[in-house]
């Protein structure tokens, strides 16, 4: 039912909905953490150990037999994608934190963008001749695959939970 509590205008009811960071926002949490980390991994050793590296000249260089004009924006693309998935997974912590009424729509948001990456990552590999059964491969359709529920599960859950309407209220 709910809960009386003392207002301006004399007693209140409270409903006993719940609320809070708890229940399957912990998942949430955990997944943005996890984005946050994996993003920062890849662009670290992008920056580290691929670029200048024997690697990347092979691929960008077109005195190479491994050479394609695309692999530099290939390349390139990727670590943009892992320093704005980086970047969002940290905005979407704090609006988490601080409960604001913005939360939900830039998560639905945050997940259509890492998918529309995944897929323009696919599209640009395929066109790559030396690389097209990479793009038919498992991974990254899976990835593509794996973002499209992901996305569809939490985006329901955002739209659906009292304790999200309950939450982020700021």
């Amino acid at each position: 039912m709910g809960t009386l509590i003392p207002g301006k205008k004399g007693m209140g009811l409270a409903p006993d909905h719940p609320k809070g960071l708890g229940g399957w926002l912990v998942l949430i949490q955990i997944g943005l953490y996890v984005t946050f980390i994996r993003s920062f991994i890849l662009v670290y050793d992008f920056f580290t150990n691929t670029l200048g590296s024997e690697g990347w000249y092979a691929l960008t260089s077109p005195a190479s037999a491994d050479y394609h004009a695309s692999w530099k924006l290939v390349l390139i693309f990727e670590v943009s994608a892992n320093i704005i998935l980086l970047l969002a997974s940290v905005y979407l912590l704090t609006l988490l934190y601080n409960k604001r009424a913005v939360f939900p729509r830039w998560l639905i948001f945050y997940y259509i963008i890492g998918l529309l990456l995944q897929i323009v990552i696919m599209v640009l590999v395929a066109g790559i001749p030396q690389s097209s059964e990479l793009a038919a491969s498992g991974n990254l359709l899976s990835n593509i695959a794996r973002g499209l529920v992901n996305g569809l599960i939490w985006t329901a859950y955002i739209l659906r939970s009292k304790r999200v309407r309950n939450t982020f209220v700021n």
